[in-house]
């Protein structure tokens, strides 16, 4: 959980009613949405307190027509659910406004997909003349009270707010969201530290995804040539970019250090899934723990959902060989371990994370649940975990059987470390730490192995995870063994541990993204 807020806000521009300009008759020759027509007779449909009066159409001499008359209560506010939730289709939030009164501030709220708390909607102080004037806001220019980015695509809900203490009456015009007049011209320069993979993009529209009728674990045939369709997020995501040009973070040195610059380099055999079709029943997860930061279900877990380990771990320990799938599901050997389990829809490209999933007499629960959208770089809510302590999704960063066959990993890899700093950097959007020493790696914290290190005498197997963090790195995302990257479970992979351990930490360093880096959308 966040600990912190920064609280941010983004000032209204609040236009004086003068003699028109160019600029104003062509916002005016736009086509709006209304969010509230009070031209055609509407008023917001909530108010708050109770007792404050609703508001009432009115004729407005100054707006050439109706007007919605408010007699605010302080700290009362009017609005309402919004028919308009995807605000990212539009430039501008606007109204005009009478103020027959000394000058007032109102605060619009945004409440929005990512919106659990104060801090996480939007909220826009808006100081209203006398007279009349017209407001108009930046919705690209909007963030939550605590700075991070908030979900327009999925807007709520909607209220002004009176927040001076005090009790003005307004008489607002429509209450519209507006496009803009021109469209911005499309630049080709290419964003310093983004380069496309067009193989891998051409290797995927190549490959034909197979009909999928049925839930399949992930170490079978079937399975790889799924996954060979599958794009996992867009080109530009922060796993599908490669960094060996990054620049070096300017204390590598000093993280490399306090890692452990002698310790190996080593693996879990753990992270496992199952691929399940379009039409996979949707089932309750009961959550605890971490249920306000969960994504809500119900969520597509088949009855043969795979369990962290599950095979190769178990089968290749004489102490665990004899469970079967259902053993492991209800918890055995232990429910004290992280259990994660990952359902992965490849048709809706829909990602299903859990923390600790354990099939019970009554059903699944979990302590965390997440979903992640495969095509799009939307990140977890700022602030918010997810089945990894970093908020990041797992599934994208697993070594796989179908990418050492075919001798290419292209995406970046999972890694864990004993300590960590309590900070996060982009992509990552949770700590899980109380220390603030800046040696210790952020979640999210980017590392690739050097250019120089030779590769030529490791087994085919290694030799494709070690080119793969030359070119992508691994990026920090849990509290773990030191220097652990994770591989998925499956027998057909041979046992690793032995090669590893060669690679050291000190044939690392910590890379930062260059300047003019953007972060995709």
């Amino acid at each position: 959980m966040r600990l912190s807020f920064v609280f941010a806000v983004v000032l209204a521009e609040v236009v004086l009613a003068i003699a028109p300009s160019r600029g104003l008759i062509a916002q005016a020759a736009e086509k709006p949405t209304y969010l509230v027509q009070v031209t055609a007779g509407e008023t917001t449909s909530d108010t708050s307190p109770d007792e404050q009066p609703k508001p009432v159409v009115v004729d407005e001499p100054a707006l050439n027509g109706k007007g919605m008359k408010v007699t605010f209560k302080a700290g009362g506010s009017i609005g309402q659910r919004t028919r308009v939730t995807d605000w990212t289709l539009f430039e501008r939030f606007r109204f005009q406004v009478v103020n027959p009164g000394a000058e007032t501030t109102l605060d619009l709220n945004v409440l929005h997909g990512r919106s659990t708390n104060f801090a996480t909607r939007v909220v826009v102080p808006i100081a209203v003349k006398p007279g009349k004037s017209e407001v108009v806001l930046e919705i690209g220019k909007f963030r939550n009270t605590n700075d991070s980015q908030p979900d327009l695509a999925n807007v709520k809900r909607w209220y002004l707010a009176e927040a001076g203490g005090k009790t003005p009456t307004l008489v607002l015009g429509d209450i519209q969201l507006k496009a803009g007049t021109t469209t911005a011209p499309v630049s080709n320069a290419p964003i310093p530290g983004v380069t496309i993979n067009k193989d891998r993009l051409a290797r995927i529209k190549a490959a034909k995804m197979p009909q999928l009728e049925r839930a399949i674990q992930f170490d079978t045939p079937e399975a790889d040539a799924i996954l060979a369709a599958l794009e996992v997020f867009p080109p530009d995501n922060p796993w599908n970019i490669p960094v060996d040009e990054w620049p070096l973070h300017p204390n590598s040195k000093g993280m490399i250090a306090a890692i452990g610059g002698n310790k190996p380099l080593r693996y879990n055999p753990d992270m496992s899934f199952v691929l399940v079709p379009p039409d996979q029943r949707m089932v309750d997860v009961k959550l605890a723990a971490y249920s306000e930061e969960s994504d809500k279900g119900p969520y597509p877990v088949p009855d043969n959902a795979v369990i962290e380990g599950w095979p190769a771990t178990f089968k290749r320990d004489s102490a665990t060989r004899s469970l079967t799938l259902d053993d492991v599901q209800r918890g055995k050997p232990s429910l004290d371990s992280d259990r994660h389990g990952i359902v992965v829809d490849p048709v809706n490209r829909k990602l299903y994370e859990f923390y600790r999933l354990t099939k019970t007499d009554t059903g699944w629960k979990a302590e965390q649940a997440s979903i992640f959208d495969l095509t799009s770089n939307r990140l977890r809510p700022d602030g918010w975990t997810s089945s990894d302590a970093a908020g990041l999704p797992i599934f994208p960063s697993i070594v796989r059987y179908d990418e050492l066959k075919r001798g290419k990993i292209e995406h970046a890899l999972r890694a864990t470390f004993v300590k960590t700093r309590r900070a996060y950097v982009y992509p990552a959007t949770h700590f899980a730490s109380r220390s603030n020493d800046e040696n210790l790696p952020r979640m999210g914290e980017r590392f690739r192995l050097r250019k120089e290190f030779d590769t030529s005498k490791f087994s085919s197997e290694l030799k494709t995870i070690l080119e793969a963090l030359k070119r992508y790195g691994m990026l920090n995302a849990d509290n773990g063994i030191d220097w652990a990257i994770s591989v998925a479970p499956d027998e057909r992979i041979p046992v690793l541990h032995d090669e590893l351990r060669k690679v050291k930490g000190s044939d690392f360093e910590v890379v930062t993204p260059p300047k003019g880096y953007v972060t995709p959308k």
